[in-house]
């Protein structure tokens, strides 16, 4: 009886080890399945969830749009560097798919060399990866709307990594509307040209007008031009109430803005090209209400990012640091910003900066100046003969750098109290933003002319502008985030999936600087040691064959032992070094690897223990 009990036992724990595993491989299927979508994201930046604007725009789509993710099976084993990156790029797309209620479609395309995918991907513009055996791979993607619309991100990079949100909601957003976008201009400093005086259109409006249907606004007008997504207000001057009202209402109820004022626009023309009374522009009563601070008596002033011209000082023409024309650089754009991450340079001349003035209200920088920079009175810059040489220590910093461009936030209020009188509008009045702002506010509207960022080249008889500044780039991503609406306006960059371990890396750094210090205190001391050996062999004078005393061997082989004993202390030093790093590099990846199974086991002994035993009832002799 007891051997036919154990053969009993032990073949039902067979059995029941079988049935779990087949139940654990059932129940992952079916999780793969089911809760593909289902993730908790305990990363630091959020880099796996979509941020409350995407996940608003996603609700809106009205139409399908199919996402064809060409990714080759070989390209994480040609780059195993990609792999997190890979992993990353794929869980946002089922968070966009989860996201949009059925409205997306996911397709996975592995796009194997010489085969029919490859085709696919190629037709669909998506770039090529060259691996090492010449075969063509793929890491992209194709999305396509209901009717003919098409988009794509040619090749997935990490180096785009922290603006992955971006540019799928971007790619989104454009499929999700038809035809080009309608930006309402309102243009006071000339940007169309005039035929009449032979001043051409500007570059920036004519790249534009590639991308979006431009549509000039003037006079006293109080609607927008019918499907306007963006409202672009250059450079106003003496604008009237019905046309601020409009402006006003525009901004507070959500509407996409983008404003440029300046304290002095050097490219503004008067009366039969001459200069005009007044070249400052300003829109003082909404910025009140705002609480948005700009004076245009004050210009900002940077010898950092200042551009050396020359200026009349004594009738002579003499070279300086302009201190009010900016070549804005590094820290002076806020490379976290999408529109910005890709852009080197942005030249302004004369510009003002704003302040936030209201509790509530806040100014998210895009542009700032440098640590040095501050006001200068815009009176004193703009004269030709000022020698800036003198007012370089008349500048008033702050306690931060001034900000030439920023995006306006917060619960703002209408300059208005009620509809002004005569006005015809037929919407309700908004006394307050109702919605997520999405303005922003540029200190500067000479940027916005050809002088500030083109130089116009003849080339074979033809006329070609090259850019020698990211000017008009900068107006062109802010306008094409501004048309994605909150969605895109509020997305920055949010880090990389990559994170490196800090504290390794600091002990690093410090192991190297230290044994930089000492190689180089080596290096020195052998130079000398053996120019000291050179002496001793010379005898100490030039071109002597005299034979080496014995003193002067034993100063030699003092000299070689010295070198040796440094040499020996070095290694040492190295090695003792190193051996901090290693033992920390270990003891993480003896944790990584252990810590989960070491876990797992003391629960299941905790719960073994805890479980209650009952009594075995014992058996009746027969």
């Amino acid at each position: 009886m007891s051997g036919k009990s154990n053969f009993t036992t032990g073949r039902l724990v067979v059995v029941g080890a079988v049935l779990a595993a087949i139940v654990f491989g059932c129940v992952n299927i079916v999780s793969t399945q089911l809760f593909r979508s289902a993730r908790i994201d305990l990363t630091e930046q959020r880099l796996f969830s979509l941020s409350q604007g995407t996940k608003a725009m996603l609700a809106q789509i009205s139409e399908p749009i199919r996402f064809r993710f060409f990714m080759s099976s070989g390209l994480t084993k040609e780059a195993p560097q990609l792999a997190a990156f890979a992993g990353r790029v794929r869980s946002m797309l089922d968070a966009y798919v989860a996201g949009s209620n059925g409205k997306i479609l996911l397709e996975m395309i592995d796009a194997k060399p010489y085969s029919e995918e490859e085709d696919r991907a190629v037709a669909f513009g998506i770039s090529p990866i060259r691996s090492s055996t010449g075969d063509r791979l793929f890491f992209g993607l194709a999305a396509t709307n209901s009717t003919d619309g098409k988009a794509n991100i040619g090749s997935f990079s990490p180096e785009r990594e922290a603006f992955l949100e971006y540019d799928l909601t971007r790619m989104v957003s454009e499929l999700g509307r038809r035809g080009k976008p309608v930006v309402a201009l309102i243009d006071g400093l000339g940007l169309t040209g005039n035929p009449q005086s032979g001043k051409p259109e500007q570059q920036v409006l004519t790249q534009m007008k590639q991308f979006f249907d431009v549509k000039p606004v003037e006079g006293e007008f109080e609607t927008l031009p019918e499907n306007t997504r963006v409202l672009m207000v250059v450079h106003p001057q003496n604008v009237g109430e019905k046309a601020l009202y409009a402006i006003d209402q525009w901004a507070l109820s959500g509407g996409a803005t983008l404003v440029f004022v300046d304290p002095n626009a050097e490219n503004q023309q008067g009366p039969r090209g001459g200069p005009p009374p007044d070249a400052s522009s300003n829109l003082a009563k909404l910025f009140s209400a705002w609480g948005v601070g700009y004076d245009p008596a004050k210009t900002v002033a940077d010898p950092n990012f200042a551009l050396q011209t020359e200026r009349q000082i004594d009738g002579r023409p003499t070279p300086m640091l302009n201190l009010p024309w900016l070549a804005l650089r590094n820290e002076g754009l806020k490379k976290d910003e999408a529109i910005l991450a890709q852009l080197s340079a942005i030249v302004v001349t004369t510009a003002g900066s704003f302040e936030a003035k209201k509790d509530g209200v806040t100014l998210r920088p895009l542009l700032t100046g440098s640590a040095d920079a501050g006001l200068l009175p815009t009176a004193e810059t703009k004269e030709r003969t000022t020698d800036m040489r003198k007012l370089l220590m008349s500048i008033e910093k702050g306690p931060n750098p001034p900000i030439l461009a920023a995006r306006l936030n917060g619960a703002i209020e209408s300059a208005y109290p009620s509809k002004p009188e005569g006005s015809t509008r037929k919407d309700e009045h908004v006394s307050k933003a109702s919605k997520p702002l999405n303005v922003v506010l540029v200190g500067d509207a000479d940027m916005l002319m050809d002088r500030n960022w083109v130089q116009r080249r003849n080339i074979l008889g033809t006329e070609v502008a090259q850019a020698f500044a990211n000017n008009g780039d900068f107006v062109i991503n802010a306008v094409e985030q501004m048309t994605g609406g909150a969605a895109l306006a509020d997305l920055r960059g949010r880090g990389v999936s990559w994170r490196p371990f800090e504290r390794i890396q600091k002990m690093e750094t410090e192991a190297d600087r230290r044994y930089r210090a000492k190689e180089q205190a080596l290096q020195q001391r052998l130079k000398d040691t053996e120019q000291k050996l050179s002496e001793l062999g010379r005898g100490g004078k030039e071109g002597s064959n005299e034979v080496l005393t014995p003193a002067q061997m034993e100063t030699i082989e003092k000299f070689k032992s010295e070198l040796l004993a440094t040499r020996e202390e070095l290694r040492a030093t190295q090695f003792a070094l190193r051996s901090d790093v290693d033992r920390l590099k270990s003891t993480i990846t003896a944790i990584n690897v252990a810590a989960v199974p070491i876990l797992a086991g003391l629960l299941a002994l905790f719960f073994a223990f805890r479980r209650p035993r009952r009594a075995v009832p014992s058996k009746k002799s027969l």
